[in-house]
């Protein structure tokens, strides 16, 4: 992930609603199956407006990359365009590379029919099924080829709603929650063929995101024949302190979460992070719907980043805000166990996959 006050290339999980009460929107707002014109551009950049692309890969080398798109800085939507992506390499020992492109609007095109995105020598293109998504920059170089092996999807619109009049909203499209990657990377002198797992998603809206949101879990894995994508976000004060829950889980090309669930979610074990916010290291999940019953748990993280959210701005900003806020984000490797009750009996699953916990705002984690 990128400093806040750069690029936050979050995987956040939305369900439609409105704020204050939350009301689950109508689903004549929304298409039964995701369509490809979802994952094109659906926002002006010239507009109070933003939006990102996101992809993330696991490599069997032990190398992961993530590459995000965007149109400007989610933290200030009413600002100028400022179309760029950017990339973070993290190489088997753990050591990383970093670097970003921002050629400017002239360069970028962004097709609203469907995955067609281009920036400087950058560009990603495909569609639901497959992408090829490719970085170029100096003497760093990713071509990736991401092959889906799970359904797309998002909740109800796939938009939530901060305001009664449905015109402030964040929303989120799983495009290819799973999925297998092959191609090359240049980085450290190097090219290196790899393959491995991968996912992407996408996200645009019109709100700050600090404004409405105190912080949120996220995470996915495959387990099995299973691929798994929850999270729980905590709005503001202002809009309630309400938690909102995401479930997705899919056996194959078969989704079997629905809109109608509850959902506990359970962090414990609570450690602290050398800059001042704590984070779990054990979660707990509890998912009930008709017909299905699942048990979810995460143990054993390791800290693949920490990233503290004021590092890229002014250091008045900085010393101002310390008093006030402690903004991190904070993204693990860890063990995830399901254990998946429904009509055809009981099963239970076992893998590694990936949470993350943004902290926007406060100066202590809320348990």
């Amino acid at each position: 992930m990128k400093p806040i006050f750069l690029l936050i290339p979050v995987s956040i999980f939305l369900i439609s609603c409105t704020t204050k009460p939350v009301v689950p929107l109508s689903t004549a707002e929304s298409t039964p199956r995701v369509q490809p014109w979802e994952d094109g551009m659906r926002t002006n950049p010239e507009n109070s407006e933003f939006e990102w692309w996101y992809f993330d890969f696991s490599f069997t080398d032990g190398s992961t990359a993530v590459i995000v798109f965007s149109t400007k800085n989610i933290l200030n939507p009413g600002g100028k365009a400022d179309p760029g992506v950017s990339i973070v390499i993290t190489a088997p020992d753990g050591t990383r590379e970093k670097i970003s492109d921002s050629p400017g609007e002239k360069a970028f095109y962004a097709s609203s029919d469907n995955l067609d995105i281009k920036t400087g020598n950058s560009f990603v293109q495909g569609d639901l099924s497959s992408c090829r998504i490719h970085f170029e920059k100096d003497t760093v170089y990713a071509d990736l080829h991401l092959i889906s092996e799970a359904p797309a999807w998002r909740p109800g619109s796939g938009k939530l709603y901060f305001d009664p009049g449905k015109k402030k909203y964040f929303a989120w499209l799983a495009a290819i929650p799973y999925g297998s990657v092959k191609g090359t990377l240049h980085y450290n002198g190097k090219s290196i063929d790899v393959s491995g797992t991968g996912y992407h998603d996408h996200n645009w809206g019109n709100v700050r995101l600090d404004t409405v949101m105190t912080q949120w879990y996220w995470g996915r894995a495959r387990l099995g024949e299973y691929t798994l994508i929850f999270s729980q976000m905590l709005t503001s004060p202002k809009y309630g302190s309400l938690k909102l829950p995401v479930f997705y889980l899919a056996e194959g090309n078969n989704i079997l979460s629905k809109e109608d669930f509850t959902f506990t979610l359970t962090p414990s074990q609570w450690q602290r992070q050398e800059g001042g916010r704590d984070y779990p290291e054990k979660i707990v999940m509890d998912i009930t719907q008709k017909n299905l019953h699942a048990d979810i748990a995460i143990t054993r993280p390791v800290f693949i980043e920490a990233q503290y959210l004021l590092d890229g701005a002014p250091w008045i900003v900085r010393v101002l805000s310390r008093p006030f806020v402690n903004p991190w984000y904070f993204r693990f490797n860890a063990h995830f166990s399901l254990s998946l009750e429904n009509s055809r009996g009981k099963v239970n699953r076992k893998n590694t996959g990936i949470f993350e916990m943004m902290l926007l705002r406060g100066l202590q984690t809320v348990r």
